[in-house]
């Protein structure tokens, strides 16, 4: 009732200021000065100005804003003093305050910020539960403040438009109004320093927020944490970071690399597609490194070539599990999920895993590759090899017992070095030499080497190494030596790797486990070189019949391709797999399909689009999709060893493949 009587009253107050103490044009610039007493509540307000003038005096209130109160009238001399106890008025410490004389519209004295309210001490920093915030256009959220102070009261708003700002002791209560980005900063009433910030951004109504394989973790001061982003459209960049001295930022095509560079701290880091069209935050913290780390089912695996092995990680618990760094991802691919870390062995050698968990603790592994042989009889992945003075070529050994040696390591023509079961051979000098491989149990087997100077259109090309191991779904290339106008003759085995040549370039696209030998031919086919090509680890298993030894592209493509839908960027679901399937197979795309429609599938629809005479958009609308379903059908039966007929077929099935696609186009 004592609070609703001192409202009317100053109420009262206002109106008669407003009109019976009107400040005339001439009137003098008032004066405002002020003094704490006792404790700091009290305050003695002084004004210095006309005379017989109405005070009014204006003031910020915690959690509620501006507000103003008639304090009296200045005396015949035009001096006024009173004293105004700083919780009773709720005025924070350090806020901006000033007075006016003779109403409303009276002269105003400067501002002037009012005095420290040591009553009102805060006994802890001021800190929010989040310090980044992602919301639509329409919505609100709530901010949980842990601090000690009585109240709070907003210190700033970069960008009032985007998004309103309410207080009460406990809470922070944001609403979004615009699209746009703003900070707004709180502060304990006591304090200018005593503050917190939350970055806000606001999108659009209906937009879906970002996602990421992880958004909350600690990361241990050095390392690093590789985070995958999914959602929106075109590419991502960091539109805020809260404290880039702690946890620094780096993005390549869809991951954020995260750095801690502090021992201690965190930082809110606000992640947008182009345009703004949606964003996430990631929150982390930075820490030292951690004295209890993971530990794993196995500290020291050995892998094989071509194999994969699984490793349990343990230790914390309510966190998800991270690969921090892998230090030689050219000898051991690693990925994980959930708790169980998977190997696969690339070539010999080792490599050391960091693997981190998101409650901060770290471990690390040493996987280690080698060859171990399966027995059986002694092999070489080929009996022959052609190679130029100067150049090295690697091919590998299987069967039979390992350790392997050599009986001939090296003479004036050639220099062979094992390791494990990789023969790497250097030619020295032309001519003819014999390479002797022997296996731990007894037995050897012969390469025969040819070495020379140099290469004319009446010899086969040399290539940069003869023998190719890849995993499927991958890609790689092999320099060709020559005199140019090189192409694939043949393809024992087209289901398993199909080659391109570009240039004095060989594209090799492993397609399934297998292997296969391809013959490319410079000048005419008499003059050819056959290139080995091994395939491991398919991602994907598909079937082949009994009676034959190869599988057409049309099976191929029967058995990874099926739309129900029209795509493009952005899109997700077994849809987006399957098309990602059969662009692989059909050597357009080297990524590893993964259901989502980026940046490497938009490139090889693209691709696949100026293949077939097709506007290139890189969405999969009407003509692609007809462009797909016609080649499935037009490649039936379509397989030749003989280069000008195969090349022939392709030609016509492109045109076929092109016509066809814009007349149903043009029907629907």
């Amino acid at each position: 009732m004592a609070n609703l009587k001192r409202v009317i009253i100053s109420s009262i107050l206002i109106f008669v200021a407003f009109f019976t103490f009107a400040s005339s044009s001439s009137a003098a610039t008032p004066t405002l000065s002020l003094s704490s007493v006792s404790n700091g509540d009290t305050v003695t307000l002084t004004v210095n100005g006309d005379a017989n003038s109405s005070v009014i005096f204006y003031y910020t209130r915690t959690n509620v804003g501006l507000e103003i109160a008639v304090l009296g009238t200045t005396n015949s001399s035009g001096y006024f003093s009173t004293t105004i106890s700083s919780s009773s008025y709720g005025i924070a410490s350090y806020s901006t305050v000033y007075v006016k004389l003779g109403g409303i519209n009276g002269t105003s004295s400067s501002e002037t910020s009012w005095p420290y309210v040591s009553s009102t001490s805060t006994t802890s920093t001021i800190s929010l539960s989040q310090t980044g915030l992602v919301l639509n256009v329409g919505s609100s959220s709530s901010i949980t403040v842990n601090n000690n102070s009585s109240a709070l009261y907003l210190s700033n708003n970069t960008n009032p438009t985007v998004a309103n700002i309410s207080l009460n002791t406990s809470y922070i209560t944001v609403t979004a109004n615009s699209a746009g980005s703003t900070i707004a900063t709180v502060c304990a009433i006591n304090s200018s320093s005593n503050c917190a910030s939350v970055y806000i951004t606001v999108q659009a109504s209906g937009t879906t927020a970002l996602t990421f394989s992880v958004n909350n973790l600690t990361i241990a001061n050095g390392q690093n944490a590789a985070i995958t982003i999914s959602g929106g459209t075109g590419s991502y960049y960091v539109l805020s970071n809260s404290n880039s001295s702690i946890i620094s930022t780096s993005v390549s095509n869809s991951v954020i690399t995260l750095t801690a560079n502090a021992t201690s701290g965190s930082s809110s880091i606000t992640v947008c597609s182009t345009n703004m069209s949606s964003c996430g935050i990631i929150t982390a913290t930075a820490s030292t490194t951690n004295s209890s780390y993971l530990s794993f089912s196995n500290n020291a695996p050995t892998i094989s070539t071509g194999e994969s092995i699984t490793v349990t990680v343990s230790g914390t618990s309510g966190g998800t599990y991270y690969i921090s760094n892998n230090s030689n991802s050219g000898i051991v691919q690693a990925t994980i999920s959930n708790n169980t870390l998977t190997l696969y062995g690339i070539t010999n050698g080792s490599s050391i895993l960091t693997v981190c968990s998101s409650l901060g603790s770290c471990g690390t592994i040493t996987a280690t590759v080698s060859y171990t042989s399966s027995g059986g009889k002694l092999a070489l992945s080929q009996t022959s090899l052609s190679l130029l003075v100067g150049q090295a070529v690697s091919i590998t050994v299987s069967g039979g017992a390992t350790p392997y040696s050599l009986q001939t390591a090296s003479d004036n023509i050639v220099q062979a070095n094992l390791n494990s079961n990789v023969l790497t051979v250097h030619g020295l000098g032309s001519g003819v030499s014999t390479v002797w491989v022997c296996s731990a149990e007894g037995g050897c087997t012969s390469l025969i080497v040819t070495v020379g100077t140099s290469t004319s259109a009446t010899t086969g090309p040399y290539f940069s190494q003869n023998s190719v191991s890849l995993v499927a779904g991958t890609n790689t290339t092999v320099a060709i030596y020559g005199s140019g106008s090189f192409f694939v003759y043949s393809n024992s085995n087209s289901n398993i790797a199909s080659v391109q040549i570009s240039g004095s370039t060989a594209l090799v696209y492993g397609l399934t486990t297998g292997s296969t030998n391809v013959s490319i031919c410079q000048g005419s086919s008499s003059y050819c070189t056959t290139l080995y090509i091994t395939v491991t680890s398919t991602p994907v298993t598909t079937s082949t019949t009994s009676n034959t030894s190869t599988t057409d592209t049309t099976t191929l493509l029967e058995n990874y391709f099926s739309l129900s839908r029209y795509l493009g960027p952005g899109d997700k679901g077994d849809d987006v797999l399957n098309l990602q399937n059969a662009l692989v197979k059909l050597g357009l795309l080297s990524a590893t399909p993964n259901g989502y429609y980026g940046v490497g599938t938009t490139s090889a629809i693209k691709a696949f689009q100026k293949k077939y005479n097709i506007n290139q958009t890189g969405n999969v609308g009407p003509s692609t999709k007809s462009a797909l379903e016609t080649l499935k059908i037009l490649l039936t039966g379509s397989s030749s060893s003989n280069s000008s007929e195969a090349t022939q077929i392709a030609q016509l099935q492109a045109l076929i493949v092109s016509l066809t696609a814009q007349i149903k186009a043009l029907i629907k």
